[in-house]
């Protein structure tokens, strides 16, 4: 941690946050003097103060820790880089953003590549209902091909939702912008729907 840059960082983000030295020293159950100490980059913050710290400024530790502001991009960005790990024997699905090597049931996994497909089955029809989207496929859904996993990727998480034979092919997500969707047939094979 360089005093110099963290102080900056918690003064600026202070400012910002149009709050004192003490207002922010009472919120986090220290001095004012302390305050005043990180910010001409005196000192740091102890690490047991790190925590309470990033509640208040409402940055992330790491932040802190680096005395600058880490943008959500690059952890946005990783999502392009998402691997699909599904085992052929129980169905487990495992998702990394960086190469691994893994295992389930005792066979070792390898990413599954997606496709995309102009199968009608896997066109999804979408409709708006209480703050919510239901998605729908008219996929046949049989024993021997149905869409066994759905699975939303935004840049903060991964939904995944699954599904079984000759059930309706339906999943109700929440309202979000910004996400990719798959479908994973029952052979194993991820789809790329948008």
């Amino acid at each position: 941690m360089n005093a110099e840059k963290t102080g900056k960082l918690i003064h600026d983000i202070r400012i910002k946050k149009g709050m004192t030295q003490k207002e922010l020293a009472a919120a986090i159950n220290v001095t004012d003097k302390a305050i005043c100490k990180w910010e001409k980059g005196h000192g740091c913050p102890d690490i047991t103060l790190l925590s309470q710290l990033s509640k208040v400024l409402e940055i992330d530790i790491q932040s802190i820790l680096q005395g600058r502001l880490i943008k959500n991009r690059s952890f946005g960005s990783n999502m392009n880089y998402l691997k699909f790990y599904r085992c052929p024997t129980c169905g487990n699905l495992v998702t990394s953003i960086k190469e691994i090597e893994i295992s389930c049931c005792g066979n070792i996994l390898n990413p599954v590549s997606s496709k995309t497909s102009e199968e009608e089955k896997y066109r999804p029809i979408i409709r708006e209902f209480d703050g919510q989207y239901t998605v729908s496929f008219n996929h046949p859904m049989t024993k021997d091909d149905y869409i066994s996993n759905v699975i939303v990727v935004q840049y903060n998480q991964i939904i995944s939702i699954n599904l079984f034979a000759e059930q309706e092919a339906i999943v109700t997500l929440p309202q979000v912008a910004g996400i990719h969707m798959y479908v994973i047939s029952s052979k194993g094979e991820l789809i790329f729907i948008y």
